[in-house]
């Protein structure tokens, strides 16, 4: 499989699931190649196929619309028509002049033309340097070709940049990721990409593609249509200060909000009939269900390279064989197993490191597996060196004596603190500079009991309320550090989803919501997935499955609370130390799905051992293969 093709994998569309979608905004479509056959590439669709395509479109009363009308509706100049749709052709392949062309003209469509310009630049006498390999130079488009296109005024030209559409090492394995988005890793000096000389490539090569395409066609590109839909906010904000005045990616779903400065494609593969084409198109906002393995890096990480390297490819074949969507991947090292983070596996300013890995494995999941990844990241209890006022503090319990350090097993820094607050941010926008991943999933650190917090910097916001008050404030006091260290990832990994480890009793008992700082209606308002932990054995309930069940009711009462709660079983008992049978938990996989449960997953997960067994699995935690299977 190519690079190009691995890193199309990342954004690919997830077929229809059980969630229904809501009514549809702008639908953007991203075509390739256009042929007169089809010639097995992914990203080639034929001819007859385009055809039946847009003669659908046009008989559903779809509207193509050019990107001026989009740009007119953005500033409020005039609205879309109902259904628009709006085309999208990436690389600059010959076969849009010959064979697309003609059919958007027989139409009266418009679209966009998304060229590589150091392609173009490319002499008739040589190749062109296409991912990692080489292709003949008549594959792609002409410039006499493009000019002819543009002057029938239904062809928009855009950037697909001069030479960003390709990968480049983005860490210490020699992983090739998007040279848009990545931190080129040098293997000599062992270091990253400076933000600096970060921001210098990619301006020089926006600049480079905009001066191109000016000296052929006496105009410059106003949008940009980033390669391999890969973007960030620092990518943007230099795109936009070269007047690229809009952006497209290939985010999943429709655009309900077209004042985004970026717009989602969906991305035409396969070459689809015309009933899969409809299919896709009516089902373009469903949200699949969300099946997770929770990994623990130390189970794959050795001082060994070589044992590294064989426990990533042992976890490889699991994942891929099992049919998920998603993993949630420690970034972080538990040698002891308390929870607390004792180092991170990737490079930071602030704390120790025990191995580089995070990414590289996080990439070869999502490229390899096939799988979203959620970087599964402390909250609070990181190990700084810090002073015991940064520290959550807790009073006696008749809040008479002096605060003091908290005794609870996560030693957390306190959610009040500034100073705190800015280091554990610094950590988070580090680990989203320099690694792929799709989302992120905050510990079960995060909570503060009815005693805590008596951190000086958190008494002057809770001595005057009411214990009621206090844990409101508590409570979005965590919601608040949360959605600060998910903007700080956002802007280097815009589109991440987040999550959120709930508490069982916190759902079960409504009198412990005071004991942790934790709310199912806040995590559901505050997070896109909840995930709960479903784990019978570890809150030692006597009858298993009557529990489960009434936990899955309890959150069905909930708007949204079955859709956005993910349910995480466990696969050890860590009271006896015992791995849960796999009757067990099948029988409670089955129960989800009975009360239409469908998001849940378990942890933890042990390959070595094929813990719980891989048979089971394919059974229980399986989705059908046309959800999850991508080229």
């Amino acid at each position: 499989m190519s690079i190009r093709n691995l890193f199309c994998i990342l954004v690919l569309a997830l077929l229809p699931g059980w969630v229904s979608a809501q009514s549809q905004g702008l639908i953007a479509l991203c075509y390739h190649n256009i042929a007169a056959e089809w010639d097995g590439d992914p990203m080639t669709t034929t001819r007859d196929q385009f055809q039946a395509q847009m003669a659908w479109l046009k008989a559903q009363d779809y509207h193509p619309i050019s990107v001026q009308q989009l740009i007119s509706a953005r500033n409020q100049h005039q609205s879309l028509p109902e259904k628009a749709v709006l085309l999208t052709f990436d690389d600059g392949y010959a076969g849009v002049y010959e064979h697309a062309f003609p059919l958007l003209k027989q139409f009266n469509f418009p679209a966009v033309l998304g060229l590589v310009t150091d392609w173009l630049e490319t002499s008739a006498l040589q190749q062109v340097h296409y991912d990692t390999g080489l292709k003949p130079r008549s594959d792609f488009l002409t410039w006499p070709q493009v000019d002819q296109m543009t002057a029938s005024g239904l062809l928009e030209v855009a950037s697909h940049s001069h030479d960003l559409h390709h990968g480049i090492s983005g860490n210490p394995f020699g992983d090739l990721q998007p040279a848009a988005t990545t931190r080129r890793y040098d293997t000599t000096e062992q270091s990253y990409e400076s933000d600096e000389q970060f921001h210098q490539r990619i301006k020089s090569d926006l600049q480079q593609s905009s001066d191109i395409v000016f000296k052929h066609l006496k105009l410059r590109p106003r949008v940009m249509v980033w390669p391999f839909g890969e973007f960030n906010r620092e990518t943007l904000d230099i795109a936009q200060s070269l007047g690229f005045s809009l952006s497209m990616s290939l985010q999943e779903g429709s655009n309900n909000q077209i004042d985004s400065p970026v717009i989602k494609r969906y991305l035409v593969k396969n070459n689809p009939n015309l009933a899969e084409f409809i299919r896709d198109i009516r089902n373009i906002d469903v949200v699949p269900p969300v099946r997770v393995v929770h990994v623990d890096m130390d189970y794959i990480y050795d001082p060994d390279p070589e044992q590294t390297r064989r426990n990533l490819g042992e976890l490889l074949d699991r994942i891929k064989a099992m049919h998920i969507n998603t993993v949630y991947l420690q970034a972080f090292s538990d040698q002891n197993g308390d929870g607390n983070a004792d180092a991170m596996y990737f490079a930071n300013r602030h704390l120790p490191m025990r191995a580089d890995l995070f990414g590289h494995v996080a990439w070869q999941l999502m490229t390899r597996a096939r799988v979203n990844v959620y970087a599964w990241m402390p909250v609070l209890s990181f190990p700084l060196d810090a002073p015991d006022d940064w520290w959550v503090h807790e009073f006696d319990h008749d809040h008479n004596a002096q605060p003091i350090l908290s005794k609870h097993n996560y030693r957390r820094l306190s959610p009040f603190h500034h100073e705190a607050r800015k280091i554990v941010s610094e950590i988070y926008q580090d680990l989203a500079k320099t690694n792929h991943f799709t989302g992120l999933l905050f510990h079960d650190d995060a909570l503060l009991t009815d005693f805590e917090d008596a951190n000086p910097a958190a008494l002057p916001h809770l001595k005057d309320l009411t214990p009621e008050q206090q844990s409101g404030l508590k409570i979005a006091s965590l919601a608040g550090w949360t959605k600060t260290m998910a903007d700080q990832v956002r802007y280097y990994r815009p589109d991440i989803k987040t999550a959120r480890n709930l508490y069982a009793n916190v759902v079960m008992d409504p009198n412990s919501s005071a004991w942790f700082a934790q709310s199912l209606p806040s995590f559901l308002q505050n997070y896109d997935y909840t995930a709960v932990m479903a784990m019978p054995f570890l809150e030692n309930a006597s009858e298993p499955m009557s529990w489960l069940e009434s936990l899955i009711k309890k959150i069905t009462i909930y708007p949204q609370g079955l859709q956005k709660t993910v349910f995480e079983l466990q696969a050890v008992d860590w009271r006896s130390k015992q791995k849960v049978p796999d009757a067990t938990l099948a029988e409670q996989m089955s129960l989800l799905r009975r009360l239409d449960a469908f998001n849940y997953g378990y942890y933890p997960d042990d390959f070595h051992l094929d813990k719980p067994s891989l048979d089971m699995l394919k059974i229980q935690l399986s989705l059908p293969q046309n959800v999850t299977d991508q080229p």
